[in-house]
């Protein structure tokens, strides 16, 4: 039975991530997608394909040229997840990128929670309190926030492991080779999915090694010292496993640097007490107060509750004697303050100093937005609710008492169950959906999608052509992509209003990209339909679709007369 225990809990929480998340997605799989779909779902479903065509020798794997054209823009700045892109290829080459998005959205919490579940079981030895445990973090605000429309966010199932294999290491429980490659495997496959969570994860992991050196008696820092050259074989290899990824940013210039705000995303400190709209005791609640927030929806992950909390702390009180259970708490604690950000955000109101305010000083790690932090505030939380409710002998007889409070603490953190914030219907226009809009566009031909970049599905429609043809602008990053930042046109084409001379901004931007074809969502033409044709458009509709077709030459030559 204690074999079978990891399989049956893992098809548990898979079960429990389909009920609660997955269910509504079943009415319609083919056209629907879990979540909130807009730019940055777009933007995965595009990733996935991406990756098909690099194993297919079709695209360069970093510096694309598929959008941001004639630019290009390098991929390795972007949220392109090429580890789970490449485990699933096959899933997306037969079944489309929705297939494969739906199925890491769906597979993310219960992973989550399941490698959250092997840690506590080792650190605990008590099945019910590592499930409790795992599903504390699985099924976290910080998970469901980030399920919403962040999957590279949501995909850190590699985490809870990497603390496993660490203790083990330090312990001696696992042989030195295998724990180091294990190690390596971890570590590069978080570095494939996001960057960022792999650099966070190294600041808090150099953070609970201090701590335990400190803290610990002179054994725990002796088998620390011992284990410490292992610990940086295995981090190393996992570095290099991702460093065509890690190379790619670093030996270019980063296309959206200067235009991150980390300031703006850091974690409310009444959103750890108060919860938002996608929690099921939150609802419509208290949505005027968590509207206050700092952020936006999906980065307002720090809800935990009274309840938790207390739980949590109970946890650690209870097995104060085990030095380890000290640096979980001062590690949750410490990335805690660190996700506050450079200043004390309450209810939306900056306050005073924090210690975040000297790490975004730093190169490459200030970029990181703080609020994500409490993903490691949450692994130390859900292994204190698992201390809680862990048995310490068989005469414990509080233990269902314990049992019994954390599940409560634990239902307060069910997500809202109106299928209106796990799945989202795509309208594709039935020229798009067919390929009829696209038929006539040359491979490699420049295309100008509209509503542009975030407020349209243009990377989505490329995703479906398979890349064929090339765009100008994208959505890539939240960001303006440097070389049509100083255009007049830019700040329409983001939903603002025309410039003064809008027919001439509008051939300085074709001429500026090589535009040979416009395509817009007939639903929304916006001001452009009479506009392009002034400037010369040739227009067809196929499928919902108002085509524009261009003479690069032309054009050019229009706006050097203009």
């Amino acid at each position: 039975m204690r074999r079978l225990e990891p399989p049956l809990v893992l098809l548990g929480y898979g079960l429990a991530s389909l009920v609660l998340i997955g269910r509504h997605l079943l009415r319609a799989p083919a056209d629907a997608v879990i979540g909130s779909f807009g730019a940055d779902q777009g933007f995965f479903a595009w990733s996935l394909v991406h990756w098909v065509e690099v194993l297919r020798l079709a695209q360069a794997p970093f510096l694309s040229d598929r959008i941001d054209a004639p630019v290009g823009f390098n991929l390795a700045w972007a949220t392109t997840i090429p580890g789970p892109a490449l485990l699933l290829a096959p899933v997306t080459a037969l079944a489309g990128p929705l297939a494969s998005y739906n199925a890491l959205a769906l597979a993310a919490p219960a992973l989550a929670a399941w490698t959250a579940y092997l840690l506590a079981r080792h650190l605990t030895g008590d099945p019910v309190a590592a499930i409790l445990g795992g599903w504390a973090f699985g099924f976290s605000s910080y998970l469901l926030g980030q399920t919403l429309n962040h999957v590279n966010l949501a995909l850190v199932w590699a985490l809870p492991l990497i603390v496993l294999v660490a203790v083990r290491l330090i312990e001696g429980s696992v042989r030195r080779q295998r724990g180091v490659l294990a190690l390596a495997a971890l570590v590069g496959l978080q570095y494939l999915t996001f960057t960022e969570v792999a650099a966070t994860a190294t600041l808090v992991g150099v953070l609970a090694l201090g701590l335990a050196v400190a803290l610990g008696g002179a054994d725990l820092r002796g088998r620390i010292v011992r284990a410490l050259p292992w610990l940086g074989a295995g981090y190393a290899l996992g570095v290099l496993i991702a460093s065509p990824l890690i190379l790619a940013a670093l030996l270019r210039p980063n296309p959206i640097s200067g235009r991150i705000r980390p300031d703006l995303f850091p974690l409310d400190l009444a959103n750890v007490l108060v919860p938002t709209r996608i929690t099921w005791l939150g609802g419509g609640r208290f949505a005027e107060r968590s509207a206050e927030f700092a952020g936006n929806l999906t980065e307002q992950l720090g809800y935990m509750g009274p309840l938790l909390l207390v739980v949590a702390a109970l946890g650690w009180i209870r097995w104060r004697d085990r030095p380890i259970t000290t640096v979980i708490g001062l590690a949750a604690l410490a990335a805690g303050v660190l996700a506050l950000g450079g200043r004390l955000t309450i209810d939306g109101v900056p306050g005073g100093w924090m210690p975040w305010s000297e790490i975004e000083r730093l190169p490459l790690i200030g970029l990181a937005l703080p609020g994500r932090i409490v993903v490691y505030a949450w692994l130390g939380a859900a292994l204190l609710v698992a201390l809680f409710a862990a048995r310490r002998s068989d005469a414990d007889r509080l233990r269902p008492a314990r049992v019994g409070v954390a599940t409560l603490a634990l239902v307060l953190l069910l997500p809202v169950q109106d299928g209106r914030w796990w799945r989202t219907p795509l309208e594709t226009p039935p020229g798009i959906a067919s390929g009829s809009a696209t038929a006539d566009i040359a491979d490699d031909a420049i295309v100008l999608t509209l509503p542009y970049s975030f407020r349209g599905n243009g990377m989505y429609w490329q995703a479906r052509d398979r890349m064929r043809w090339r765009q100008a602008g994208s959505y890539s990053a939240a960001a303006v992509p440097t070389a049509y930042a100083n255009l007049p046109i830019m700040d329409a084409l983001y939903g603002g209003s025309l410039p003064p001379n809008a027919p001439s901004a509008l051939l300085d931007y074709l001429a500026l990209t090589g535009t040979e074809w416009v395509l817009i969502d007939g639903r929304r033409p916006g001001p452009w339909t009479g506009l392009l044709r002034e400037v010369g458009g040739e227009r067809s509709d196929v499928g919902g679709v108002v085509r524009f077709r261009f003479d690069p030459a032309r054009v050019r030559a229009q706006a050097d007369g203009a």
